[in-house]
């Protein structure tokens, strides 16, 4: 039976609670917001499943990497609406182009960020961008399991963690499964988000109509995050905004993004993305400002589903030691932030941008 004593050691993956034979566990929110599995005793049978799938309980070893590459989709309305260089659209497009399934990020009706399938080119959009928040897995390990079983072809992307629960869940390969895991950062809490959420809907005295945590309007490097709604646009640079404030600087994180088990060369994912921030100062004239994407070639099967993009893409050859050293979360641990926890204990009671200030000081607006 699964049992987090230590919050470091459960990601939310969800692995547990999908392959549960009996839907003893279910994925409950603390008093932070973030899910952790909770178990019905009296329907466990102990076949310890939910052990055995468990991505942090058998955490990966170490990998070569294949190689590691500077990536821009040359079709520049793909790449100016995507988070960094437009990778994953075209990798995306390959696996709808075999009639796949795509399973990624995607905003709901009220804005929650849940992963969903997508068979179309057109759905795209949906999976296309960073979601600054941790998804709600649902059903997709499972969907994607029989999907798989039934021969299907299936590209599954998400954070690191979410690819770990993906493959302890599965418990064998798959042919015709690829995989992408992005570099985060760390993922923030769905109680923090729902929280800027509600504050921007007050404000404004209007619902919430869209999200871009990274709008590319002034340019690549200095993105803004956008909340908008009915009468109002939001719209605040990356270090200067509460929400993103509070995430960079790992006030808002999960318990578990503090000791990752699956960056610095421990992805289980065919294929790694990331921003390649440093790209102006190693290959200057293959910057734009436009967004570049580094792409970590970790298997065979990987390198086969790049193969099928380059075509379409700008790339400039690089390596692990270049990609990493100004993203800082591709090879090192994230520090919580020392006034962690009082974040929490006074959330229920502080606007972000009090707390905001108050932790990290007064910035612009």
């Amino acid at each position: 039976m699964i049992t987090i004593t230590n919050k470091t050691d459960c990601g939310g993956c969800g692995a547990c609670a999908s392959r549960c034979v009996t839907s003893c566990i279910t994925m409950a929110p603390d008093e932070e917001g973030f899910n952790y599995p909770l178990v019905d005793t009296d329907k466990c049978i102990h076949c310890c499943l939910c052990e055995r799938v468990c991505p942090l309980l058998h955490k990966p070893q170490p990998h070569e990497i294949l190689a590691v590459i500077g990536c821009k989709n040359k079709n520049e309305a793909v790449r100016f609406v995507s988070s960094s260089g437009g990778f994953f659209s075209l990798a995306a497009e390959k696996i709808l182009g075999r009639q796949g399934t795509v399973f990624g990020a995607a905003f709901d009706d009220n804005w929650h960020v849940r992963h969903i399938a997508v068979t179309s080119v057109n759905a795209m959009n949906k999976l296309r961008g960073s979601k600054y928040v941790q998804s709600d897995i649902s059903t997709t390990y499972q969907d994607a399991e029989k999907l798989l079983q039934a021969g299907h072809t299936v590209l599954f992307s998400g954070t690191p963690c979410q690819i770990g629960g993906l493959k302890g869940y599965l418990r064998k390969d798959y042919e015709r499964l690829y995989t992408i895991d992005v570099v985060c950062h760390g993922v923030p809490s769905p109680k923090v988000y729902q929280k800027r959420l509600d504050e921007v809907t007050e404000l404004s005295s209007s619902p919430v109509i869209k999200v871009n945590f990274r709008d590319k309007t002034p340019g690549w490097k200095r993105f803004n995050i956008v909340f908008q709604t009915e009468n109002h646009i939001f719209a605040t640079h990356k270090r200067r905004g509460p929400y993103m404030r509070l995430f960079l600087n790992n006030v808002s994180t999960r318990p578990s993004c503090s000791d990752c088990a699956f960056n610095n060369k421990h992805s289980l994912a065919d294929l790694t993305i990331a921003d390649y921030w440093g790209v102006n100062k190693h290959f200057p004239l293959f910057d734009d400002d436009k967004g570049v994407t580094l792409v970590l070639v970790n298997t065979e099967k990987g390198a086969g589903l790049f193969a099928d993009c380059q075509s379409e893409l700008e790339c400039q050859q690089t390596d692990f030691k270049r990609g990493a050293e100004y993203n800082a979360a591709l090879s090192q641990k994230m520090t919580p932030h020392p006034s962690r926890q009082l974040f929490f204990a006074e959330l229920d009671h502080k606007s972000l941008s009090a707390l905001a200030n108050e932790i990290l000081g007064t910035t612009e607006n």
